[in-house]
């Protein structure tokens, strides 16, 4: 019996460490403001869906009462003070480390700079969804509310709700749950866009579509951009190009172009739809002309930009024209040193041609002729030698790496007795690719 009592004034002691007095007086608050709610009479009045729609508000807020995104670590625990930090750990989440105060009830997540990234509830008071009940039990109100006597005090808390789920929203965006951050940032804009509140909150409509985009929901992502740039807000052009990646993620090629198209109409020197244009037109075989156009206003816009470089060289090569497809290749690698697809490019392109030329010489009669192509061939082979050692040095690709190594190794193999240096490069890179296998 003794045994018990210690185990259950044990049980006693943590539920009170897990329910502080706050938190017992919001649950009670809660309980009768749902039995007012329920009584006919008392269901009449909008006072009293405001008051349920406040219980439910202030359950949902007890575990993170006092916190705010972007406070530093420091006002954070002078403000928790009566609440004991149980273990710190550090969290890598998409590439960024966290330093986590573990509490009770719930995590914070502390960014590089010491201020509060997000917070994670661990243990809630109340099972189930408090803000969508607030939001119920305020359209409730609203509808009771016949003579608008409590038109501002239900706005005021449509608007507070508004921004509770955009906290959420960014909460759960630090930590690399979009999906997360794409439904309450369209909770949010649920709560603004209200009959009482009438707030067009193009920002988190944009913001709803990035989101979006980046769980892949594509979707929602249009949706939500369609809205935004219906509303005349688009980003400087930006949300035309983010709306067209998520038309790509549904298979629907053509509404991207036109998306990029009225984009590119309103603002021709934004360059991530130029570049989402050049590379639509790619994609789909498009004609040539429209995209080198595109590119050449591209590299009007922006002349130290490699990679545009880089594409008009894939356009030439192409179409069939690969002096002009090296020399875009060679000027990408001019205007960056290291931008290694430029230097791939240029190898691969004297590969591929040496490999058509072996096949044309594989059909060739002719011993003359067959002589000549396997020159050429050899030619070819060695000019791709010095772009793929360039791009084995710059690139930071592994795989990039191994795939560049498995081209020079072969060249290198088929010229190892022409002299040291082509046996000491196959040695180099089949040694190389060996390793990579263990």
């Amino acid at each position: 019996m003794k045994n018990l009592f210690i185990a259950l004034a044990l049980l006693f002691s943590i539920q009170l460490v897990a329910q502080p007095k706050e938190v017992t007086d919001a649950l009670k608050a809660l309980e009768k403001a749902k039995k007012e709610s329920a009584d006919a009479k008392k269901a009449t009045n909008p006072a009293t869906w405001l008051k349920l729609a406040d219980a439910y508000t202030s359950i949902y807020d007890a575990p993170i009462k006092s916190l705010w995104l972007g406070a530093s670590r420091l006002e954070l625990k002078v403000l928790l003070k009566d609440q004991r930090i149980i273990s710190t750990e550090t969290k890598k989440i998409m590439d960024q480390s966290f330093s986590v105060d573990i509490y009770e009830d719930k995590e914070l997540y502390y960014a590089q700079d010491g201020t509060l990234a997000s917070w994670v509830v661990t243990k809630p008071y109340y099972e189930g969804n408090p803000l969508g009940e607030a939001f119920t039990a305020l359209n409730k109100a609203a509808e009771v509310d016949t003579k608008a006597a409590k038109t501002k005090e239900i706005s005021e808390q449509l608007v507070a709700l508004k921004s509770r789920y955009q906290n959420i929203a960014m909460s759960a965006y630090a930590l690399g749950d979009y999906k997360q951050a794409t439904d309450n940032f369209a909770l949010s804009l649920q709560a603004s866009s209200h009959n009482l509140v009438k707030q067009v909150d193009t920002v988190i409509m944009y913001y709803t579509g990035l989101t979006a985009n980046m769980s892949k929901d594509y979707n929602r992502a249009v949706e939500y951009f369609n809205k935004a740039i219906q509303n005349n807000y688009d980003a400087k052009g930006d949300a035309y190009s983010y709306l067209a990646e998520a038309y790509k993620g549904i298979k629907d090629l053509e509404k991207a172009k036109e998306t990029l198209s009225a984009g590119f109409t309103k603002y021709p020197t934004n360059q991530s739809i130029l570049v989402s244009l050049i590379n639509i037109y790619l994609e789909s075989n498009d004609d040539p002309n429209k995209i080198l156009n595109l590119i050449k206003k591209a590299q009007e816009n922006e002349p130290s930009n490699a990679s545009l470089y880089y594409a008009e060289g894939n356009v030439w090569k192409n179409l069939k024209d690969i002096e002009k497809a090296i020399a875009c290749y060679n000027k990408s690698v001019e205007i960056d040193p290291k931008y290694y697809f430029g230097t791939f490019a240029v190898g691969a392109a004297y590969y591929d041609r040496a490999v058509e030329i072996q096949t044309k010489a594989s059909e060739e009669v002719d011993d003359t002729k067959y002589e000549a192509l396997v020159k050429q061939l050899e030619q070819n082979l060695e000019s791709a030698i010095k772009p793929f050692e360039a791009c084995f040095e710059t690139s930071t690709d592994e795989e990039v790496k191994a795939v560049v190594a498995e081209y020079l190794k072969n060249i290198y193999f088929r010229f190892r007795e022409k002299n040291e240096a082509y046996k000491t490069g196959y040695e180099k890179y089949n040694k190389f690719l060996e390793a990579k296998k263990q």
